[in-house]
């Protein structure tokens, strides 16, 4: 049974007493859905607001990849030169498939060494300012260039959003189109997703969500160099819309791709698998869950589903706080 508009109401009302600001939560149980929001000045979200969802990006490039290995675009087992030639690490050993890249086996470190320094400082309140905002598109490609992984590729998982980052990248160059463009007609345009976008446009900024630190402080918004890990704004309404085509892929080209994305490609432990950049947990005592979390300066969000349930849950926060275990939960609670 679905949860009540009370039920979900104090869900979310009390991810205000751990100190979100504002958030909205959708859910879907079969045919039924639900969505609502809340703040703390009263003025709650609709179904239209706008939200960072940072990593969950990665699980559109999964989708992304999976549409063009099934249009003979590309291959899993291509390797990342093929489409992208540069700028590329100082590869110590092979260099990584778009399969090991879409798995996090890359080998590649989270971002390039020097802004995963710079990040931590920002987030622990030591440095001031976006550790981004300076860095140039001729700074990124040389810092990408004088990377070189210690590890070699298809063995452990290591979280790398670099890796699904230079897999957009490459993805974009083979189809000639930038990334967010691509996206947009592949997979977010056939799905209906109008609000989903990595730049927001003027008419719709007013729509654009303020993302606050952990204390409630203002943040600005994500303007890294990684678009296809982390840089997509989208609201509640359009992420159903996407969960709801997961749970039930249209036949389509794009239904295709999302139920390719879905299969198992690589497990890092004894009940977690990736997918094309999904997260597949599975457990005998509980039903398999697809989902994927994301983090930006000022944003946390949570998309997941369970198949043998027929049920889903999308949860948005503008505070730097998490929402995972509320979303879990509102996948197997329903």
């Amino acid at each position: 049974m679905l949860i009540t508009t009370g039920e979900l109401d104090a869900e979310l009302a009390a991810l205000g007493a751990r100190g979100h600001r504002a958030v909205t939560g959708g859910v879907i149980r079969g045919n039924e859905s639900r969505c609502r929001g809340w703040a703390a000045d009263g003025v709650a979200p609709d179904a239209s607001a706008l939200f960072e969802i940072g990593s969950i990006t990665k699980v559109f490039t999964g989708v992304l990849l999976a549409d063009m290995v099934l249009r003979g675009e590309v291959s899993l087992t291509d390797p990342l030169s093929r489409h992208l030639p540069s700028p590329r690490p100082a590869w110590r050993y092979r260099e990584p498939t778009l399969l090991e890249l879409a798995t996090h086996r890359s080998g590649l470190p989270n971002t390039p060494r020097p802004m995963g320094r710079r990040e931590l400082a920002y987030v622990l309140g030591v440095r001031r300012g976006d550790p981004w905002a300076a860095v140039s598109e001729t700074d990124y490609r040389r810092m990408v260039t004088e990377e070189s992984p210690r590890r070699a590729p298809g063995r452990r998982a290591r979280y790398s959003s670099m890796g699904v980052g230079l897999l957009g990248d490459a993805l974009a160059a083979r189809a000639e189109r930038s990334y967010e463009k691509l996206l947009g007609e592949r997979i977010l345009g056939p799905l209906g997703m109008s609000f989903t976008t990595v730049g927001v446009p003027a008419e719709r900024r007013d729509r654009l969500l303020c993302g606050h630190s952990r204390r409630g402080r203002p943040r600005p918004p994500i303007e890294d160099l990684l678009p296809a890990a982390g840089s997509l704004r989208s609201s509640a309404e359009d992420m159903l819309r996407f969960i709801a085509a997961c749970l039930q892929p249209p036949a389509s080209p794009v239904g295709a791709a999302l139920e390719l994305a879905q299969q198992p490609q690589a497990r890092i432990g004894k009940r977690m698998q990736f997918g094309l950049c999904w997260i597949i947990v599975t457990d005998r005592r509980r039903p398999k869950v697809l989902w994927h979390n994301g983090g930006t300066w000022g944003f946390r969000s949570f998309a997941g589903f369970a198949p043998e349930l027929g049920a889903a849950a999308v949860v948005l926060s503008n505070t730097a706080r998490s929402v995972d275990r509320l979303g879990f939960r509102l996948v197997a609670q329903q």
